[in-house]
C-alpha cells in the first residue's frame, strides 16, 4: 500500500495580502488609540515597507536609489504632521508643513534621476512611479493629526477596520463565481466593519457617517489591491506586503475628507 502524501496548503496571494493587511491594520489601530505620535510611527513603518518593496513590485530601474528616495520622503512626510515635532499653525488641521514636505520629496525624486549612473533608462516611468509612492505615503500621513482628538481616533479606527474587512472579502475571489462581485462585497464588508468598529469603541459619530466612510474606504482599498494584483511580481513576498500597506494608506485622504466635511470636531484645534 502506497503511503498517502501529505500536501501543504498553499495560500493564494489574496490570502497573503489579506493577512498582511489585517496585521498592519492592527498596528495602525493600536497606534491611533495610543496617540498621534504612535500612529505616526505606524504610518512611517508602512511607508518604509512601501519603500522597501515598491521598486521590485513595479520592476523599476535603480532599485536602491528608488528605495532610498521613497524612504527619505516617508520620513519627511510623516514627520511634517507629528504634533510637537514641528510647529503647526493655522486652519490646516495639523497639516501646515505637509505641502512643504511633499515639495521636498518630489524634488528628491527628480534629483535622484540626475545622479543616476546607469544611463537613465525608463526615466519617465521611474519618476512617475516614485511620485506615486510618495503620494500614497502622503495620503496615509493625513491619518496622523486625526488621532489628536477622540472623534478623529474613532474615525481612523473605523476606516482601518473597513480596509481590513475589504481585504478579507478579497479571499472570496478564489472562487470564480464570486469574482464579479468582489467590489460590491468589499463595499458591504467595509461599511459593516466601519459601523461595527464605531459601535464597539462607542464612537460619538453618526452611524451613517461611519457607513459612508466604510463603503468608500472598502472600495478604494479593494481598487488599490486590484491594480497591484495583476503584476507578475505579486508572486513575491515584498510586493504582497506593499499591496497590503498601500491598501491601508489610501484610506487617509478619505478619512480626512469625511472629517473635514462631515465631522469638523475630529480635526485638531
Amino acid at each position: 500500500m502506497r503511503p498517502v502524501q501529505q500536501r501543504n496548503p498553499v495560500l493564494t496571494p489574496a490570502v497573503h495580502v489579506a493577512l498582511a493587511t489585517v496585521a498592519l491594520g492592527a498596528v495602525l489601530t493600536l497606534g491611533a488609540v495610543a496617540g498621534p505620535r504612535q500612529l505616526a510611527a505606524g504610518v512611517l513603518l508602512l511607508g518604509l515597507v512601501v519603500a522597501w518593496g515598491w521598486p521590485g513590485a513595479l520592476g523599476l530601474p535603480s532599485r536602491v536609489g528608488t528605495s532610498v528616495v521613497v524612504a527619505l520622503g516617508a520620513v519627511l512626510l510623516v514627520g511634517s504632521v507629528v504634533p510637537g515635532l514641528v510647529r503647526l499653525r493655522g486652519p490646516e488641521g495639523g497639516l501646515g508643513w505637509l505641502p512643504a514636505a511633499v515639495s521636498l520629496s518630489f524634488l528628491l525624486a527628480f534629483a535622484h534621476q540626475l545622479v543616476r549612473r546607469d544611463g537613465r533608462p525608463r526615466v519617465v516611468e521611474s519618476v512617475s512611479s516614485v511620485v506615486l509612492a510618495l503620494a500614497v505615503v502622503a495620503g496615509g500621513s493625513l491619518l496622523v493629526p486625526l488621532a489628536g482628538t477622540q472623534v478623529g481616533t474613532d474615525l481612523v479606527v473605523s476606516a482601518l477596520a473597513a480596509a481590513a474587512a475589504s481585504a478579507v472579502a478579497d479571499i472570496t475571489g478564489r472562487w470564480m463565481a464570486s469574482r464579479a462581485w468582489l467590489t460590491p462585497l468589499s463595499m458591504v464588508a467595509g461599511g459593516g466593519a466601519a459601523v461595527g468598529a464605531a459601535v464597539l469603541v462607542g464612537a460619538d459619530v453618526a452611524w451613517t457617517t461611519c457607513l459612508l466612510l466604510g463603503v468608500a474606504v472598502g472600495v478604494t482599498s479593494q481598487a488599490a489591491r486590484a491594480l497591484l494584483a495583476v503584476l507578475p511580481t505579486m508572486a513575491g513576498t515584498r510586493p504582497r506586503l506593499v499591496a497590503a500597506a498601500v491598501a491601508l494608506l489610501v484610506a487617509g485622504p478619505l478619512v480626512y475628507t469625511v472629517a473635514r466635511v462631515l465631522v469638523p470636531a475630529a480635526l485638531p484645534a
